[in-house]
């Protein structure tokens, strides 16, 4: 009896050591796997170094448009779109959407880039973008020095006068349904009047005078008038927004030029 029983014991401490022996090679196999691995990185921060939570961006400079170039007698005054009225003097700078008004006998000019432009007294006029001038009252007259960068444009309560290379006169008069005035010193002027789709043109010397709510391209057409060499001599004379400047006009020359061609 104890023969048959000792094989079988002498077999198990060989069944009994397999299983610790897998365990053991796989406890080395993990370990010679995590060496191969290398350091671990540390963790990347997102944030941007230096960065401060209460840095704010400092305000953008204004853009200087216009500068009153010269003022002649007072009161002139500049209203800018964010603040009260202030008196204006020579160097003040405007940008769009401000105001300037005159008060008789003042005269000013202004530079606006290549487009130069003159008031007369009880003149009140808004710097809009797109070199465009709302004249609202009062006398203006304005020219070009140079080529400039597009369409330059005079509105009016009755329609918007384009400046092609002249010198143009505007007069808005107190009354609000008295006609108003476009003059062409010199060169030649489009008019478009408010809800009308053609255009008015005005040459050298002529004169158009439009009321409130004249619409009629054709009428308007037929009603511009030529002035003859006297009557354009004297208006050249009398125009304090010519003559009364420090600065003679630099479109003077061509002006006297046109008078020579008048009958």
């Amino acid at each position: 009896m104890n023969h048959r029983v000792l094989p079988s014991l002498q077999q198990r401490p060989t069944r009994l050591l397999q299983p610790l022996r897998w365990g053991l090679c796989c406890g080395f196999l993990g370990l010679a796997l995590v060496g191969c691995r290398g350091p671990v990185a540390p963790p990347t921060s997102t944030e941007a170094p230096n960065a401060s939570p209460t840095q704010t961006l400092a305000p953008a400079p204004q853009v200087v448009t216009a500068v009153i170039r010269d003022i002649i007698d007072q009161p002139v005054w500049v209203r800018p779109a964010q603040s009260d009225e202030a008196p204006a003097q020579v160097g003040t700078t405007l940008q769009h959407e401000d105001t300037v008004r005159t008060e008789a006998p003042a005269l000013v000019e202004i530079g606006l880039g290549t487009l130069v432009f003159r008031l007369g007294g009880n003149a009140t006029l808004t710097l809009r973008p797109n070199q465009t001038l709302q004249l609202a009252a009062g006398q203006m007259i304005t020219w070009l020095e140079g080529t400039p960068p597009g369409p330059v444009t005079i509105q009016t309560p009755v329609g918007a006068a384009g400046i092609r290379g002249t010198t143009v006169f505007v007069n808005i008069d107190e009354d609000p349904q008295a006609p108003v005035e476009i003059f062409a010193w010199e060169g030649e002027v489009t008019f478009q009047p408010t809800g009308a789709t053609g255009v008015v043109v005005i040459r050298d010397g002529e004169q158009l005078l439009v009321r409130p709510g004249e619409v009629d391209i054709a009428v308007l057409q037929q009603r511009v008038r030529r002035f003859g060499a006297e009557e354009f001599r004297q208006r050249l004379e009398a125009s304090p927004l010519i003559n009364n400047f420090g600065q003679p006009l630099p479109t003077l020359p061509q002006i006297e030029a046109v008078g020579e061609t008048l009958e």
